[in-house]
């Protein structure tokens, strides 16, 4: 995808340029993947790592998520192996300790299934992302918050699929 190439190589250049106000940053969360179709909601369990920019009111960060456990539902096994995103957060409040976070960005989403009797199948699912968070300082150490996101990765017409974390961030 032509689009996905410029993002990565905006993202890239927006981490490694320097400014006075700006901050490199990563984060690290256990997060739950909600699949919810027709059928059921199944729930895989995943670590999410993340490296981002932060100038202002605005990060740009770059998610990598990848599988701890898979979750079953009638015998019908999940898995989400990798989810890729880029995001954008926009930060209106600022001068308050607890951030809120407007997201937007783009996500790919691979997702495994087996069914006993039949072949396993691995579906890709790609799409723009958006979500909500906040993120709250330790008021003794000011460069390591706590962060809580709610993402929706893939929005269908049968299916979406959707991330909740709850983490650590750590600036540099």
């Amino acid at each position: 995808m032509k689009y996905s190439l410029h993002f990565k190589l905006l993202f890239i250049f927006a981490l490694f340029s320097s400014s006075v106000s700006a901050g490199r940053y990563m984060e690290a969360s256990p997060a739950m993947v909600d699949i919810d179709t027709i059928s059921g909601t199944t729930r895989p369990l995943m670590v999410d790592l993340r490296l981002g920019y932060e100038k202002s009111m605005h990060q740009f960060e770059l998610s990598l998520m990848t599988s701890v456990t898979d979750d079953s539902l009638n015998q019908l096994t999940v898995d989400v192996p990798t989810v890729v995103s880029v995001f954008y957060h926009y930060l209106p409040f600022m001068d308050h300790s607890l951030k809120l976070h407007l997201i937007v960005g783009a996500s790919q989403v691979d997702v495994d299934s087996s069914y006993p009797g039949t072949a396993d199948s691995s579906d890709s699912f790609r799409g723009v992302s958006y979500g909500i968070g906040f993120e709250e300082s330790f008021k003794s150490m000011p460069h390591l918050k706590m962060s809580f996101d709610w993402i929706r990765l893939y929005r269908g017409d049968l299916m979406n699929i959707s991330a909740t974390s709850l983490g650590v961030h750590y600036e540099f």
